[in-house]
């Protein structure tokens, strides 16, 4: 095998497949890059077992071969080198790289054959997108995965339809992060688990591109493939039962809430400073026209107020949470409004965009001490009764 190509070009494919390369793997082989040249495109390939991705890119004066290079040796060289040109040839076991007629590095490979196959690919349900819509789908439900492994059925994002809305839903048990997105109808039902480390690598290759380019996607039942111009991706997907999400969204709320997304954002961050040393708990206080928010710790207090508008309801309302949960889904809208809405402090919280209610995020809210204390007075004031 020979060619050339620019080491920026080559970097950037090294960096994309590297995603499914472990340097800790049980199997040493798979510590490698795969590098296969045929009619001078270069195709490299990652794979761990459970995503492989494998990318292409058009190189000068090739000679077809392939060979196994250690992923991080070869990325460590390619990264050395600025914008320049250079020169692969592999003789046997051993790869040659030189740039200029100047450097030379001789490092050791291995044979292809010793490489696993690469997971062909599975008929199934294709759904196209935008990378601007997929990216969309991803980063509003990701975060919610879980990562607790006893429950593996929590540790993706459920894919599926419901008449002509794709559907992405993601939950740890402690939130729910529901976002849909209107699709030309395909006729038939699917419904998936995709893995999270799938979904986070993909993420990392549409940061990427072009908002407008075409996101392809095939969801079978025992994998999915993501096809997005000289970038493929195969996993497999989790097998299980994903919890049906529906009975935890509320039917109906007695307090709902407008607030400015940007300040409600900015003073969780700073009550975050506090609630940190608390476990991460702030309290919630609501009136007609604005929201109070608490946090107390040993290391000190905070407080602030921002205003808002009542939709539904009457009453101070008031509730608990983990600051975290709250910041982990408003940090990656771009909306300006928000709306809130709830039943009572031991109600599962409603977190919506007022103007794309196609995204749905429920929050658990925490029982707080304040809030069992006020519990206690009342029993005590209707046993007195």
């Amino acid at each position: 095998m020979k060619f050339i190509c620019n080491s920026n070009e080559l970097m950037k494919r090294l960096s994309i497949v590297e995603k499914a390369i472990s340097s800790r793997s049980s199997l040493p082989v798979l510590e490698n890059v795969y590098f296969e040249l045929e009619n001078s495109v270069l195709t490299l390939r990652g794979h761990d077992l459970e995503l492989g991705i494998e990318t292409t890119m058009p190189v000068q004066d090739g000679v077809n071969g392939k060979c196994l290079i250690k992923a991080k040796t070869v990325s460590s060289i390619v990264a050395k080198f600025q914008n320049q040109t250079l020169v692969f040839e592999e003789d046997g076991q051993m790869v040659k790289i030189t740039a200029d007629n100047r450097v030379d590095f001789n490092i050791l490979g291995s044979l292809s054959n010793e490489y696993p196959v690469f997971p062909g690919l599975e008929d199934g349900v294709k759904v196209s997108l935008s990378v601007d819509d997929i990216k969309q789908l991803i980063q509003h439900t990701i975060f919610a995965v879980s990562s607790d492994e006893t429950k593996h059925f929590l540790n993706g994002i459920l894919v599926k339809n419901e008449g002509e809305d794709l559907v992405f839903v993601a939950t740890d048990g402690y939130r729910l992060s529901l976002r849909k997105h209107k699709f030309a109808s395909i006729g038939s039902s699917f419904s998936v688990i995709i893995p999270y480390k799938a979904m986070n690598e993909c993420l990392k290759v549409l940061q990427q591109a072009k908002l407008d380019d075409v996101f392809e996607m095939t969801l079978s039942e025992n994998q999915v493939s993501f096809q997005l111009k000289d970038v493929l991706f195969v996993s497999r997907v989790i097998q299980g039962q994903f919890p049906d999400y529906n009975q935890v969204l509320p039917k109906e709320t007695l307090n709902s809430f407008s607030v400015s997304r940007r300040a409600f954002l900015d003073a969780c961050e700073r009550a975050s400073i506090i609630a940190f040393s608390s476990n991460n708990v702030i309290r919630l206080v609501f009136s007609d026209d604005h929201l109070t928010i608490h946090a107390n710790a040993p290391m000190g207090e905070f407080k602030e107020s921002i205003q808002l508008s009542r939709l539904g309801g009457s009453g101070d309302a008031r509730i608990a949470f983990n600051v975290r949960l709250i910041l982990d889904s408003i940090k990656n809208l771009e909306m300006d409004d928000l709306k809130i809405s709830f039943n009572n402090e031991l109600s599962p919280c409603i977190v919506q965009p007022v103007s794309d209610l196609d995204y749905t995020y429920i929050i658990m809210p925490i029982r707080t001490s304040e809030y069992q204390a006020r519990e206690v007075e009342v029993e005590a004031s209707v046993t007195a009764s």
